[in-house]
């Protein structure tokens, strides 16, 4: 490798032989949530809760977690989306050649560059005199350029060596915070650049990713997961990109005071979506125990450090894949601004991992609703399934957990189909919608205790099983007389009146007008849980809802390989509401339709009854010989006693 004598000084006595700081160690940075001083405190607290053979830091950052981890693992997994992360993980722990003695002798003359004989370059024209003096910004950006003149010279652990050495040397003497989202105005900065290698590390078995986190879980799978994820409005690509422009070296142009590049790798989880996307993320992680770091900067004065997730929120996403044990500890946080604030608390959450699929729950919570039978639905349920079709959708909890290309989904009522297609059309636009129910709710002074318990004491210890309905009548009959007066039901107002209404019904009188009397049920965290689930279930979904017959729904499909039917009609033996528009033709009409499509082969799954309170479908009994029959342990409770109802459930199945 040439390197220009003319650029360095010429006498022996100015290099240095020992410099102040011969190795970087892999905390030596200035980096918001930097675990190294809790890293003690997380792995003990580790080494008590869980089990395992590999490690994922899916939110890496510094590395430091990772880095500890492999002291106790054998596998490890780091990922970050920051390209500066990426190469200095592969500069601390990717195997490779390299020759310690080459580039402590690359980095001794690079310490002794004379920056009279350089000449202003892209970093030191655009950061010189601002987050650096003139003359270091000058040296920096020589030997960023020189490093990649010389490439060919380098082994690619030398090179990303040196990027990573150079990054943690320019890091120590900014002129900033700790960060580079702004820069101290000085009239004098001082030149005091220089440059140290740093102290790779040895790790056995180690993956290196740089991806979209959302993404890179449905492809990895480790024992224990760590997550540490940012939770405010404060963009890593924007706080470091001074370190992303050294490490890229592309020159971008440069916008504004902080003379930041176009915006590029922007966190959905510094955005109003962190919720959601936590939540996806959670949901797909494939592991045995989910560990995840979190701290108190949401009850921060500054709007940018306020967290976009909260404790509660935290809590509930990683309570639906297991039982969630949370740990805390004071620490004193690493204030990069002016942010300040009391009791400051990291926690750590670990979720044992439950292997039983989490089912999701309709939020309509309608009558006749499979929620309970999930597990055992989905156990004899296709795995692989192409179009999903179900022509009797009622509240919709089976679609809901189920993994298809395209749902068809159906059903005679077109109040409840309205609901739904309102419910869909509200995924993308979640706030307006509980802004609106909130509106309705305290419009009518109904109860709503998944925000707040209104419902005086004195009302709870003379109504003690009934207090909702006592203290609801009033409002939901307002709310009822002001839905009837328009000739087109708003579908809002109708699931506000369903969820507030007697066992949670759909019932018209003959006028059309909705007649459903107030029931003892509330607006609570229940039905919070149902819709964000919903919610979060159909957003990308393909789903066309109808409102046919189950006859001519059927009939008119052309059905491909893999298509699966799962049909869930009232039932001709109970006693339900919507089973009174059910008789024997079309009982009749729809078996000989069941037996049609399975001489097409099209896959389908058939729920119902064969007994109920001493009654018995024998013209069903005897059709379903003919197919395959698991017999389904139900435990519906009569609404009106309590009690268990005697039923037989079974599902037919032609496969």
């Amino acid at each position: 490798m040439e390197i220009q004598k003319s650029f360095f000084n010429q006498k022996s006595n100015d290099f240095f032989s020992f410099p102040p700081n011969p190795f970087f160690q892999l905390q030596n940075r200035r980096y918001i949530g930097n675990k190294y001083r809790l890293a003690n405190w997380i792995f003990s607290t580790l080494n008590r809760e869980c089990s395992g053979d590999s490690f994922a830091d899916i939110f890496a950052g510094t590395g430091i977690v990772g880095a500890t981890a492999s002291k106790y693992f054998n596998k490890i997994i780091l990922n970050d989306f920051l390209y500066s992360n990426y190469i200095i993980y592969k500069a601390f722990f990717k195997k490779g050649h390299w020759n310690q003695n080459n580039l402590n002798s690359v980095i001794n003359h690079y310490n002794n560059i004379n920056v009279k004989n350089l000449t202003g370059n892209y970093f030191s024209k655009n950061f010189g005199k601002k987050y650096f003096s003139k003359d270091s910004a000058k040296i920096i950006g020589f030997i960023r350029q020189h490093i990649e003149d010389n490439k060919k010279d380098f082994t690619e652990k030398e090179y990303h060596i040196l990027i990573a050495s150079l990054l943690y040397s320019t890091d120590k003497i900014a002129n900033t915070v700790g960060h580079y989202d702004a820069y101290f105005k000085k009239n004098f900065i001082r030149d005091n650049f220089y440059m140290s290698l740093i102290q790779p590390i040895d790790i056995k078995s180690l993956s290196i990713f740089r991806e979209d986190t959302n993404t890179l879980v449905k492809k990895i799978k480790a024992d224990i997961v760590y997550i540490d994820p940012p939770y405010n409005s404060r963009q890593y690509s924007r706080f470091y990109h001074i370190l992303e422009t050294l490490t890229k070296w592309d020159h971008p142009k440069l916008y504004g005071v902080a003379l930041k590049p176009k915006r590029e790798n922007m966190s959905d989880y510094c955005k109003e979506s962190a919720k959601d996307r936590f939540s996806e993320l959670i949901k797909n992680i494939k592991t045995k125990h989910l560990v995840v770091s979190y701290n108190n900067t949401y009850l921060s004065k500054s709007s940018s450090s306020q967290n976009k997730i909260s404790l509660e929120e935290i809590t509930d996403i990683l309570n639906q894949r297991g039982k969630t044990k949370t740990f805390e500890k004071d620490y004193r946080y690493f204030n990069a601004g002016n942010t300040h604030f009391n009791n400051h608390k990291e926690y750590l959450f670990i979720t044992k991992v439950e292997n039983k699929r989490k089912i999701k729950r309709s939020p309509l919570f309608y009558v006749g609703d499979k929620y309970k039978l999930m597990n055992q639905l989905n156990d004899l349920f296709p795995k692989q399934i192409n179009h999903f079709y179900e022509p009797f959708v009622g509240g919709g909890t089976v679609f809901l957990n189920i993994q298809a290309k395209k749902y068809f989904l159906n059903d005679i009522d077109k109040n409840l189909i309205n609901i739904h297609k309102f419910l869909i059309n509200s995924a993308s636009h979640q706030k307006n919608f509980f802004k609106n129910i909130e509106k309705i709710i305290h419009k009518y002074n109904l109860s709503h205790s998944y925000k707040k318990d209104i419902v005086p004491d004195s009302l709870k210890k003379s109504f003690k099983k009934t207090y909702y309905a006592q203290f609801n009548k009033v409002g939901y009959e307002k709310l009822r007389k002001q839905a009837n007066k328009h000739k087109e039901n708003d579908p809002l107002i109708l699931y506000v009146l369903l969820i507030y209404g007697f066992n949670r019904m759909l019932r018209f009188n003959g006028g059309g007008k909705f007649n459903l009397p107030v029931g003892n049920v509330d607006f609570n965290k229940n039905v919070v849980k149902a819709l964000n689930d919903y919610f979060s279930f159909v957003q990308g979904k393909n789903i066309k809802l109808t409102t046919k017959n189950f006859k001519k729904f059927l009939n008119k499909k052309n059905y491909l390989k893999d298509d699966f039917i799962y049909l869930d009609p009232p039932y001709l033996i109970t006693g339900s509401e919507y089973n009174k528009l059910w008789n024997d033709k079309l009982e009749v009409d729809l078996l000989s339709l069941i037996d049609d499509l399975n001489k097409k082969n099209v896959r389908f799954a058939f729920s119902n009854v064969t007994h109920y309170n001493g009654h018995k479908n024998s013209s069903l009994i005897k059709w379903m010989k003919k197919y395959s029959v698991h017999k389904i342990e139900s435990n519906y409770i009569n609404y009106y006693n309590n009690k268990k109802k005697k039923l037989k459930e079974v599902l037919i199945t032609n496969y």
